[in-house]
C-alpha cells in the first residue's frame, strides 16, 4: 500500500504542484480503525488498507479520494469553525457536496444538493447549517409513508420513494415524474408504505440506498446498504471522515500562506481555483480574521534561545520560544459617515482580544485628524466618549505609527471612505483594515491590502 501511495504523490510532484505541496506539510499514517478509507486533519493524512483492499478500490479510485482529501484541506473544511453541536455527518456531507460542485470527480460520486432539495454554489458553512437541521429529521416508523415536502424525491424515483429500478445508476439527472392523476392518495400512501421498510429517518434511507449504488458499484463494497444495519454503517463512514477536524487557526494561516505563494495548480479546474483563493479574500468573517491576525503577531514575536533544546536536534542547535506580550493599536474612524451602531460594533470587537490574552489595548479616535489622546485599555471597555464626527483622513493614523513604532499590530475600522494613506517608512507594524460591510470591503480591498490584510464586519 505504502508503494502505491507514494508512486500517487511521485506523480503529483510533476502534474499536481498544488496538491503536492498541501501533502508535504501532513503527516501519512495507515490507520485500521477507523471506518472510511481515507480522511484528513489535525495535519495528518490517514488510509485504512485493510478497507482498500477488502473494497478493491482501484489505484485510480484511491487517487481520487487522496485528492478530494488534498482539496479539502485547500479549502480549510477540517479547520473551520463548526456550529457548537453540529452533527459531523452534516460537516461531512457538506464537504462533499462543496467539493463536488467544483471539481469534477470522475470515480467518486457524492451526493447532490438537489437530492436535499438545496442549491448548488452555496457555501460550505451555509450547507453544514441546512444538513444539520434536516439530518434532525425525527425518526420515521416502518409502517410511516415517507415526507415528501421535508426530504423531496429520491434519485431516480418521483414519489420520494427509493426506486425499485437497480439498473438506474443515472437517475440524479432525471427530472421528478408527475404523479399519476388516476391513482388516488390511498394507493399512494400504500406503494410508500411497503417501500419505506427498514426503518430509521427517511433522509438516511434515501442517502444510504444512493451511497450503495457508487459504493458497490465503484468499491465493490461486500456488504449491502438497506435498512438500519445500511443507514448506520452510511453515518459511521461519514462520522469517522470528520473525527480528526477541529477548529485550528495556526494550521489554517499555514494553509492561507501556501495558496498565497502557489502560482500553479496543475489540473484543478479553474471554478476551483477560485473558490480556494477567495477563502483568502474573507469569506471568513471578522472573528476568524482577528484570530488570525493575533497567531501571526504571536509568531512574529519568536526568539532564538540556549535554554530551550530544539525539537529535532536537542542542544545541538537552538531553540526557540515565544513573547505573548503583544502591543496592539486600535484605530476608530469617527467620522460623520459612521454611525453610533457601527462604533458600538466596532469597540465590541476591540473587546475580543481580551479573550485573545492581550493585557493591554491602545486605542486612538480619528476622523481628518486624531481625537484627544491614545486611551489604554486593561479591559472591556464599557463606556466611550466619542469625539470627532468631521471627514476622513487614513494619513493621521500612520504619521502617529511612524512616531510610535513599538507596536506589533493595528486594527483600523473604518468605512474606507478616504484617500489612501502613504507609508515611508519601514513598517513592520502589522496592519489590519475592518470594513463597515462586504460592500465597502469590495470596493476599498484592493488599496488596502499594500499596506495590510482586509476584512469586513457583519452586525
Amino acid at each position: 500500500m505504502n508503494e502505491i501511495l507514494t508512486h500517487i504523490i511521485e506523480q503529483w510532484f510533476l502534474t499536481e504542484p498544488a496538491l503536492f505541496r498541501i501533502f508535504c506539510i501532513q503527516q501519512l499514517e495507515p490507520n485500521t480503525e477507523m471506518r472510511c478509507p481515507v480522511r484528513c486533519g489535525g495535519g495528518r493524512v490517514q488510509y485504512n488498507p485493510a478497507m482498500i483492499t477488502g473494497c478493491r478500490i482501484s489505484n485510480a479510485e484511491l487517487e481520487e479520494l487522496l485528492r478530494i482529501e488534498m482539496i479539502r484541506l485547500l479549502l480549510k473544511h477540517p479547520y473551520e469553525r463548526l456550529p457548537e453541536g453540529c452533527l459531523p455527518e452534516a460537516a461531512s456531507l457538506a464537504s462533499n457536496m462543496v467539493i463536488d460542485q467544483h471539481a469534477n470527480l470522475r470515480l467518486v460520486q457524492y451526493a447532490k444538493a438537489a437530492a436535499f432539495q438545496l442549491p448548488a454554489n452555496e457555501c460550505y458553512e451555509w450547507y453544514v447549517n441546512k444538513l444539520d437541521v434536516l439530518l434532525r429529521q425525527p425518526i420515521i416508523e416502518d409502517d410511516t409513508p415517507p415526507d415528501r415536502q421535508s426530504f423531496g424525491p429520491v434519485a431516480g424515483s418521483g414519489n420520494g420513494s427509493p426506486s425499485d429500478d437497480a439498473n438506474d445508476s443515472d437517475s440524479d439527472d432525471l427530472p421528478d415524474r408527475e404523479p399519476n392523476p388516476e391513482q388516488g392518495d390511498n394507493e399512494q400512501n400504500s406503494n410508500s408504505n411497503t417501500k419505506s421498510k427498514g426503518g430509521g429517518n427517511s433522509l438516511w434511507r434515501k442517502l444510504s440506498e444512493k451511497m450503495n449504488r457508487w459504493l458497490a458499484k465503484d468499491f465493490q463494497y461486500g456488504r449491502k446498504l438497506d435498512g438500519n444495519a445500511g443507514q448506520q454503517m452510511l453515518r459511521d463512514w461519514l462520522a469517522d471522515n470528520t473525527e480528526l477536524w477541529q477548529d485550528d487557526e495556526l494550521r489554517r494561516e499555514e494553509i492561507n500562506e501556501l495558496i498565497r505563494t502557489t502560482t500553479q495548480w496543475g489540473t484543478l479546474p479553474g471554478k476551483l481555483v477560485e473558490q480556494i483563493i477567495a477563502s483568502l479574500a474573507v469569506k471568513m468573517d471578522y472573528r476568524k480574521a482577528l484570530s488570525s491576525f493575533h497567531t501571526s503577531i504571536l509568531s512574529s514575536k519568536r526568539h532564538l534561545t540556549r535554554m530551550r533544546p530544539n525539537r529535532r536536534s536537542g542542544f545541538a542547535q537552538m531553540g526557540s520560544r515565544y513573547d505573548l506580550a503583544s502591543r496592539l493599536l486600535v484605530a476608530v474612524d469617527v467620522s460623520g459617515s459612521i454611525d453610533s451602531r457601527t462604533l458600538q460594533a466596532f469597540y465590541s470587537v476591540v473587546a475580543r482580544f481580551f479573550k485573545y490574552g492581550v493585557e493591554t489595548i491602545d486605542v486612538v479616535q480619528f476622523d481628518a485628524a486624531l481625537q484627544g489622546d491614545v486611551v489604554t485599555f486593561k479591559k472591556r471597555p464599557t463606556k466611550v466618549e466619542v469625539r470627532g464626527r468631521g471627514g476622513t483622513s487614513f494619513q493621521e493614523v500612520f504619521d502617529y505609527l511612524k512616531d510610535h513604532r513599538q507596536y506589533d499590530g493595528l486594527l483600523i475600522f473604518t468605512d474606507g471612505y478616504a484617500p489612501e494613506p502613504r507609508v515611508d517608512f519601514a513598517m513592520r507594524t502589522k496592519v489590519l483594515w475592518i470594513c463597515r460591510s462586504e460592500a465597502e470591503y469590495n470596493q476599498h480591498h484592493e488599496w488596502m491590502s499594500k499596506t495590510g490584510r482586509a476584512c469586513w464586519i457583519e452586525f
